[in-house]
């Protein structure tokens, strides 16, 4: 470690810890059937597993974007990644699901530290010719970490018959990734504190939320991922049942199909180059509409197809619409991606309120139904937008 150059050493950290938040949110996600059935629960308090640490994730994130302005980012790095994986190791001990759920929520809390710090630390301590090399790296650790514990916790939980095993092998690889980050992460250099004013906070805050346009890109993001996240909840769920009976190892490797977003994401680049940033937006949702019909049929070619689909889509509309937001605000940009930030967390917390009804009385095709009335409703708030940025482009004079 001591050849490695500080820069080296700094992109290296911070993408270690990108793996480890990432794992720890998401390995539990192909073991909600067993969840379900260690705890004797619903679908609905089932799905509260990923629920809850989602919407700590939205809460964590404006807490530690804050604060870091104040404090410094790699000490908020190292203590918020640290508790969060204390978490990690009780969670596996948790036998009360409510206790579970505490520790669930509170792990989300911790861990947002590094989506909340890890780009304006890059961005403060690199050479410009190096951050969007930096930053290509550290969206890859993010891919990598939700999909190598997904894959992990599902073989695991198979293999011994439980996803306490799983939980004790994640939070183990975890502890050992600190250590290596811990030591790896240099002190910062170019740091400058600013003092912390909630009033100005706010006030960003509310100013962005009073322009129609970014409300609804919060809205389409925050019900887009909602549906996304949420969908892959439930069709775990649903083949762990008849006719299906897939194991979890095998199940988990359904998340393979997330590899689609990482391709689209680089697609969705070159598509803003020579399109509108809103059609990108237009054109992702469009996918996930074709997705969402071959999700319908029961077989597993198209089943897979459709979640192919479903995550190039989603990251298509994800890339356009966030890069929408930076470029839609000239002051206080950090609070205005804070906020698509909570709403995109948000979304997926609370999209499980809005699907469970369509499960319980449909099931799956409930869910299929669910999702495709909430892409359409996407799709109205595009209009809305193209509307508002129409009159603001060419305003009625009144006399």
């Amino acid at each position: 470690m001591k050849n490695l150059t500080r820069y080296s050493r700094l992109v290296l950290a911070v993408c270690l810890c990108s793996v480890v938040t990432f794992a720890n949110i998401y390995w539990i996600q192909p073991l909600l059937p067993l969840i379900q059935e260690s705890f004797h629960l619903n679908s609905l308090d089932t799905n509260l597993a990923m629920s809850l640490p989602l919407l700590g994730i939205g809460v964590g994130l404006i807490l530690f974007a804050s604060w870091s302005d104040a404090a410094g980012r790699s000490k908020i790095l190292l203590a918020g990644t640290g508790l969060g994986i204390g978490v990690s190791i009780l969670l596996p001990f948790a036998e009360n699901y409510s206790i579970f759920l505490i520790l669930r929520f509170f792990q989300g809390v911790f861990l947002a530290v590094c989506p909340a710090v890890a780009v304006p630390l890059l961005r403060e301590e690199l050479r410009k010719s190096w951050l969007a090399s930096a930053v290509g790296l550290y969206i890859s650790a993010n891919t990598l970490g939700g999909l190598c514990s997904r894959i992990l916790g599902g073989a695991g939980a198979t293999y011994f018959g439980n996803w306490n095993a799983a939980g004790y092998i994640l939070g183990g690889i975890s502890l050992l990734f600190f250590v290596v980050i811990y030591m790896l992460l240099p002190e910062q250099h170019h740091f400058r504190r600013e003092k912390f004013c909630l009033r100005s906070c706010v006030h960003g805050y509310m100013s962005h939320m009073k322009r129609p346009q970014l409300l609804l890109i919060y809205l389409l993001i925050g019900l887009a991922f909602g549906t996304y996240v949420n969908q892959f909840n439930y069709l775990m769920l649903t083949l762990s049942k008849a006719p299906y009976y897939i194991p979890s190892d095998l199940r988990s490797l359904l998340f393979l199909t997330l590899l689609g977003g990482t391709a689209s994401a680089s697609l969705a680049g070159r598509f803003s180059k020579k399109h509108r940033l809103i059609s990108g937006v237009i054109t992702g949702l469009f996918m996930m509409l074709l997705a969402n019909i071959c999700l319908s049929f029961s077989q597993m070619p198209m089943i897979i197809t459709g979640l192919i689909l479903t995550s190039v889509g989603f990251f298509f509309c994800h890339a356009q619409a966030s890069t929408l937001v930076g470029r839609s605000v000239n002051a206080a940009k950090g609070s205005a991606m804070a906020l698509y930030s909570l709403f995109y967390y948000a979304g997926a917390s609370l999209g499980v309120f809005a699907l469970e009804p369509f499960y319980q009385v449909w099931g799956w095709q409930g869910i299929i139904g669910c999702t495709r009335i909430a892409l359409v409703l996407c799709m109205l708030w595009v209009i809305l937008y193209q509307m508002v940025d129409r009159e603001k482009a060419d305003p009625v004079k009144t006399v």
